[in-house]
């Protein structure tokens, strides 16, 4: 997603800040071990890289969600085939002008939408994913345990578990109850889950796939079972 391109470039351009810095003076040097040291979600000036570290450490037990990710060699196999120019001549003498095909006709009518292959539809996940989102899942849980029923406590208690308002999204409440979206569709994921902080009973944690391109709001949910 353009989020984790983002992130991974920021998180290059902090170590080589840090590696500039490391002949600083002792009170930046202090300063730079305090922020370092900064709990999940306790008010870092980057709240995406420490959402890219919670990430990590709460998926290393998830199978790979691609070979990339694995231990398997490359092989011959694995080489992206590029089309070769074309070596024949064009038939005729030399100089001679091949005929270019005619201009299309003129209209007046606009150009048809192009499909979006039923992007708002819900995608199946793969087993890694099941995973992925499932560790994300008992996470919220415990992270809204007695927390009070209003939207803001909800995002705030999200917030300090280490979910960054950038991935929260607020939906219409369900029977009065606060009702957010968490897109988790970093690490080339289609995983987002849906949650429904009830009064009584605590919150409702249910995943779902989306495309990664597809406005998370607006994702037809079809609940589980």
């Amino acid at each position: 997603m353009p989020r984790i391109a983002h992130t991974a470039a920021a998180l290059a351009l902090s170590a080589l800040t840090l590696t500039a810095c490391s002949s600083a003076t002792q009170a930046t040097t202090l300063k730079t071990d305090h922020v370092a040291s900064v709990p999940e979600g306790g008010g870092s000036e980057e709240p995406l890289l420490d959402f890219m570290e919670l990430s990590l450490k709460l998926t290393a037990d998830c199978p790979p969600l691609d070979d990339s990710k694995s231990d398997k060699a490359l092989g011959p196999s694995d080489v992206p085939t590029v089309p070769q120019a074309s070596t024949s001549k064009p038939p005729g003498e030399p100089g001679d002008q091949l005929p270019l095909p005619g201009d299309p006709p003129a209209t007046d009518d606009p150009a048809p939408p192009m499909p979006d292959g039923n992007l708002l539809e819900p995608v199946t996940l793969t087993k890694p994913e099941n995973c992925y989102a499932d560790k994300f899942g008992a996470h919220v849980r415990t992270a809204l345990k007695d927390t009070g029923e209003s939207a803001a406590e909800v995002r705030t208690a999200l917030n300090r578990a280490g979910y960054p308002d950038e991935l929260i999204v607020d939906m219409k409440p369900e029977s009065g109850s606060p009702r957010v979206r968490i897109d988790l569709r970093e690490w080339d994921t289609r995983v987002a889950l849906q949650v429904v902080h009830h009064s009584t009973g605590g919150p409702d944690v249910e995943r779902f796939g989306a495309q990664p391109t597809a406005p998370l709001k607006d994702v037809r949910y079809i609940p589980e079972g």
